[in-house]
């Protein structure tokens, strides 16, 4: 062999390495800077931490229209309608005897849907009967598809329900609306998802428990540890879970939109609808929260006490608000370090924002994010304080907190009252829980640092928090990374579709489970 030979083989192996030693050192930049991202807390490096491809997305369907320009102006023939929950009612003080109540989604750009009649029929296997349901819709205007409620009455001992549209009947399941609850006082709590911040759930929870009143608690989804601690606090009655469902069209037969990402914020309105229907006729208050925001009476030592006392000053109102001041508070990292006089010690107090309501349930039977869109405002009563301790800027102890430099919120001393005794007494309520041997068992697999958390609230900043709506809000445009180390529990259904039809086809579900195969999604 030659020089020359041998000067090109030379050339050709140093190109070779160093390409090699290239490639190397971009993937191992590229796998740092990812684990930085979504750098977990207790495996911070290495495989464990390692972001993983998640359930596969389901088939386009043919019929599915995704023009963005034309989400709020595109008229189709037939409105899609998503039926989340139906209640039948023996007797009700507000609705009248063998009502029924038919909680939807609909498509609301088609044509006005604002005071539309649905027509329905009630069978009890002797006698069928038809009826119209009066509805009444919470929309949010830049969103397609608006929560509505469609009340009728129908047979005594109801036992199919049936919605009609242009001569063909869809039979839609239903549930006895609930005569007893746990508590005089329901709190109602907006959708989770991702759900991991298991220190505000406990805070809640215990607060809710000490004041008198159940948590109702809507989950899409939840860190699977997280979800192993809420299920056992269910079994010790502090509340209970509600599977909500993402929806689905089956067979949708016509052009639709996408219903999840037209629809206002998970469904939020509609959940909190539900669970007004389900307790209408057995809780004296239901309180529409969401998670963080915790409440502590200021006069009375119960929550029914304290709203007896604010409702006696104006026996016709329709609803208690109470506004909001946003906290941050520092959150212990793992469940033996959890200390509610340290929490409490730790909160900071900033602005007050957009309220939460009280209501008496006869007196409604729609709801929505803040309140009721069909309720007169000079009808409700304006708490000037307490206020609600809105803990939704959570600060780890050891971790990254660069989410804190995006607030733009000013926090200073802390400014509401809690008392003494309740606070000890809350403190030693979770001292027993913790003492519990499935707690306990459960407590070395909680979270201790952030991951989605951060993840969407950048993701609602950059879509629509502080700024004026431009799309339909809610979290489907939101990146979920899926790593190997966090496992949740999501919702799943067997999901059905009636015939197409016009000028509506309904679709519903049957038989909810939870998945642990499904992923960390909305």
């Amino acid at each position: 062999m030659g020089s020359s030979s041998y000067g090109r083989i030379s050339k050709k192996l140093i190109l070779l390495l160093t390409i090699s030693v290239c490639c190397g050192y971009v993937y191992y930049k590229c796998k740092d800077f990812g684990n930085e991202i979504n750098e977990d807390p207790e495996h911070p490096k290495g495989d464990s931490a390692e972001i993983i491809d998640g359930t596969p997305a389901p088939p386009v369907s043919e019929y599915l229209l995704s023009e963005e320009s034309e989400r709020l102006t595109r008229k189709i023939p037939v409105s899609h309608v998503f039926v989340a929950s139906a209640y039948y009612y023996p007797t009700s003080k507000s609705l009248g005897n063998n009502a029924v109540a038919f909680n939807m989604v609909v498509d609301s750009k088609n044509f006005d849907i604002s005071k539309h009649t649905y027509n329905f029929v009630g069978s009890n296997g002797t006698h069928t009967e038809s009826g119209f349901a009066i509805s009444q819709i919470e929309e949010e205007e830049m969103c397609r598809y608006a929560p509505t409620v469609a009340r009728g009455n129908t047979v005594e001992n109801l036992k199919k329900l049936e919605l009609e549209s242009g001569g063909t009947k869809v039979e839609i399941p239903f549930k006895m609306a609930r005569y007893t609850a746990p508590k005089p006082v329901i709190i109602c709590i907006s959708p989770q998802f991702v759900a991991e911040q298991w220190q505000i759930f406990l805070m809640h929870a215990h607060t809710a428990h000490r004041f008198g009143a159940h948590i109702h608690i809507y989950v899409i989804s939840i860190v699977k540890a997280y979800f192993e601690l809420m299920k056992e606090y269910e079994r010790q009655g502090y509340l209970t879970i509600e599977k909500w469902m993402r929806m689905k069209f089956d067979k949708p037969g016509s052009q639709y939109f996408e219903p999840n990402l037209n629809t206002e914020l998970r469904n939020q309105a509609g959940a909190l609808t539900d669970c007004l229907l389900q307790y209408k006729e057995a809780a004296e208050y239901i309180a529409f929260f969401d998670l963080d925001d915790v409440l502590f009476p200021l006069n009375y030592p119960t929550y029914l006490e304290e709203f007896n006392a604010e409702y006696a000053q104006k026996p016709d109102a329709t609803s208690l608000v109470y506004g909001r001041r946003e906290h941050e508070f520092i959150k212990a990292e793992t469940l033996a370090e959890y200390d509610f006089h340290e929490l409490v010690a730790s909160l900071k107090t900033s602005y007050t924002r957009a309220g939460k309501v009280v209501v008496k349930p006869d007196r409604h039977n729609t709801t929505w994010i803040h309140a009721s869109h069909r309720e007169d405002p000079t009808k409700r009563i304006h708490i000037k304080t307490p206020h609600l301790i809105h803990v939704q800027r959570p600060i780890q102890k050891n971790g990254n907190n660069e989410i804190k430099d995006m607030w733009k919120s000013r926090f200073w001393r802390f400014n509401e009252t809690i008392h003494e005794v309740y606070i000890a007494a809350i403190h030693e309520d979770i001292q027993r829980m913790k003492k519990n041997k499935e707690v306990a068992r459960i407590a070395k697999r909680l979270p201790s640092r952030d991951f989605y958390f951060p993840v969407v609230f950048k993701c609602y900043l950059k879509r629509f928090y502080g700024r004026k709506l431009t799309e339909c809000p809610n979290a489907e445009k939101c990146v979920m990374p899926q790593r190997k180390d966090i496992k949740c529990m999501h919702t799943d259904a067997e999901y059905f579709s009636g015939p197409s039809s016009e000028p509506f086809t309904f679709h519903y579900f049957t038989n909810p489970f939870w998945s642990s195969d499904y992923g960390c999604y909305q």
